[in-house]
């Protein structure tokens, strides 16, 4: 369990501590809790902050989050790299409103795309095998479920292993692919590693992301089936999903 601190009165949970019971929260970004335009505090207890200087780059904030602006170069730099070795599983879970169509950025490690929306119905993780070949998996499904201006869950989790499988799941729902329009996507394509850097931007001067990050949690880890419907079930009634 991820510690979801039991227990649920009447439909509410009472608390939650991510970190609770697990080592492997590598970085919260808790909603409404020590965010300003200038950062934005890790609440997984490793002091991972997103930070940023530069007024002009600073995103505002908004829903209890940032509200990136694609036009106005909003980005922000993790305190500590999170590293993904190959082989190693790992899980993200965002809360999220798209305000536009541009291919944007959430996670990258400051010179490659490694998680971003390629349209509304298509995402894209990006990882570097030992070779320092970037290996790309495109993620695309048959309707546009990443709406603009609708608030969402977005979880991706990747299992352990030359064998990993990605799941991608929106409100805690499972999201099947659409096999003719993704991209090593299938089970052992992409096992490769991951170095996040850098939220919101590819590397700090192109592929901005534009809408609003409510909350985001990333994981060293590929969570147990128990772990990612706590993970849902706390997140999705905290936003109201």
């Amino acid at each position: 369990m991820l510690g979801l601190s039991n227990s649920v009165s009447g439909s509410s949970y009472t608390s939650l501590d991510l970190k609770e019971g697990t080592t492997d929260l590598e970085l919260w970004l808790k909603n409404d809790t020590g965010v300003t335009t200038a950062k934005w505090d890790d609440s997984s207890g490793n002091d991972n902050h997103v930070t940023q200087g530069t007024e002009a780059d600073q995103a505002a904030v908004s829903g209890g989050g940032l509200d990136f602006e694609a036009s106005e170069s909003d980005h922000y730099d993790l305190t500590s790299k999170i590293d993904i070795a190959d082989n190693q599983g790992f899980c993200i879970a965002l809360v999220l409103t798209r305000e536009s169509e541009v291919a944007g950025c959430l996670l990258s490690d400051g010179t490659a795309e490694l998680l971003q929306f390629q349209t509304a119905r298509k995402i894209r993780v990006k990882t570097v095998n030992t070779s320092g070949e970037g290996i790309v998996t495109d993620i695309a499904f048959t309707s546009d479920v990443f709406a603009l201006s609708t608030k969402f869950l977005l979880l991706i989790n990747r299992s352990a292993g030359a064998q990993n499988q990605f799941t991608v799941m929106k409100n805690g729902v499972t999201l099947t692919p659409d096999t003719d329009t993704s991209a090593n996507e299938a089970k052992g394509e992409n096992p490769s590693g991951i170095e996040f850097t850098v939220l919101g931007a590819r590397d700090g001067s192109n592929n901005f992301f534009d809408g609003i990050v409510h909350e985001a949690a990333i994981w060293s880890k590929g969570l147990s089936t128990t772990e990612i419907a706590d993970v849902n079930s706390y997140l999705k009634e905290i936003h109201g999903l």
